[in-house]
């Protein structure tokens, strides 16, 4: 079966102009709050100089509030935020594009510093994990950036594989899928690997082998499950679990997860090669690793799903779609549904695939 996700190497081809002078950081004195919950935050489009946004949403009252850091800060957020963390008072956003990572009060929004990365120490930021007074960033030149939380600054850097996506802590290691993105055309030839850095040393200890193109890595207890996204063509996406030892076995298809718990919410969509064509039903289950059996969940209204996360404190599940698969300008959504799949809530988030924080 021929699949496609949503072709981020494709629409890195079209970024051939940045979006303005505008996204520079500065100071604004802003009394503005915005009442939140959740944050999604919105990749907007570097070619038609769109810059991404944060999208406050009041879990109580169902409503989201557009530019939210913009109204705070009285700046826009930057090029293709790509993805964000909460970690104590703070949160971390991962503006790709911009090479820089904001750092925000995580309740109001406010602009606490902005972290550029000199070029020893990584460019284009893309996703975190946290542990103690540490966050950890993947950086899409094939790095890994380590930031202090108390001086907000890179203390130490570690070199892994090309192009590396999300990361992972298990026990006490850290996990990168490397994805090798940008080697398309040579079939993701070198991204066929996650790499296990020692967090004591902050060094890789092992290269463990996967399928094609990981992207996607989360963490139960001390396994680790990739979402390997294969080739977009041929190579339909597969989840992989890592187990203690470093024995690697796949388990099914899948395109994105979630965990909470022992429980993984999985998303299938399989997609024709680079047309966006459905060529299958899309598949929403959770998968128990404890029982190792699925259960289906009738996820309703999504037209093209992109990622899923799931609410730690009320376990009900939120899952971004883009309204087309191919106007990537055009607003996105994210649907609320509680565990057991019924419908709860839309909102109406804004260009680029939507990450939600919580």
């Amino acid at each position: 079966m021929k699949i496609r996700k949503f072709l981020p190497f494709a629409l890195f081809a079209l970024c051939l102009t940045a979006c303005g002078d505008d996204n520079e950081p500065n100071d604004p004195e802003s009394g503005d709050t915005v009442r939140s919950e959740a944050y999604i935050i919105c990749e907007g489009s570097y070619y038609y100089n769109i810059p991404g946004s944060v999208v406050a949403i009041d879990l109580e009252e169902k409503t989201a509030t557009p530019n939210a850091f913009k109204t705070v800060n009285g700046r826009v957020l930057g090029d293709t935020p790509q993805s964000a963390i909460i970690h104590g008072s703070k949160m971390y956003i991962a503006v790709s594009e911009s090479n820089r990572i904001e750092v925000v009060d995580a309740s109001t929004l406010k602009s606490i510093d902005v972290i550029t990365p000199e070029q020893s120490e990584g460019q284009q930021p893309r996703w975190f994990a946290a542990q103690g007074n540490k966050v950890y960033v993947s950086m899409y030149d094939g790095k890994v950036a380590r930031i202090d939380t108390t001086a907000l600054v890179i203390d130490n850097v570690v070199n892994v594989g090309p192009n590396p996506e999300q990361v992972t802590i298990a026990g006490n290691y850290l996990y990168v899928a490397n994805s090798d993105g940008m080697n398309y055309l040579n079939g993701y030839a070198d991204g066929k690997s996650v790499s296990k850095i020692n967090l004591s040393t902050f060094e890789v200890e092992k290269e463990i082998a996967v399928g094609v193109n990981p992207q996607y890595v989360e963490s139960i207890g001390d396994d680790v499950y990739v979402v390997c996204t294969g080739d977009y063509y041929s190579i339909n996406p597969t989840l992989y679990k890592i187990s203690t030892g470093d024995t690697v076995e796949s388990l099914f298809e899948a395109s994105a997860i979630a965990v909470n718990g022992d429980k993984i919410y999985v998303v299938y969509s399989p997609m024709g090669a680079y047309t966006g064509e459905t060529i299958g039903e899309t598949q929403y289950f959770v998968y128990s690793t404890s029982s190792k059996t699925k259960t289906s969940l009738n996820l309703t209204d999504l037209a093209n799903p992109s990622l899923i996360f799931v609410n730690p404190s009320s376990g009900n599940i939120f899952v971004g779609s883009y309204a087309s698969m191919t106007d990537y300008n055009s607003a996105t959504y994210v649907n609320e549904y509680t565990a057991d799949g019924t419908f709860v809530a839309k909102y109406t988030a804004a260009t680029g695939t939507p990450h939600v924080v919580f």
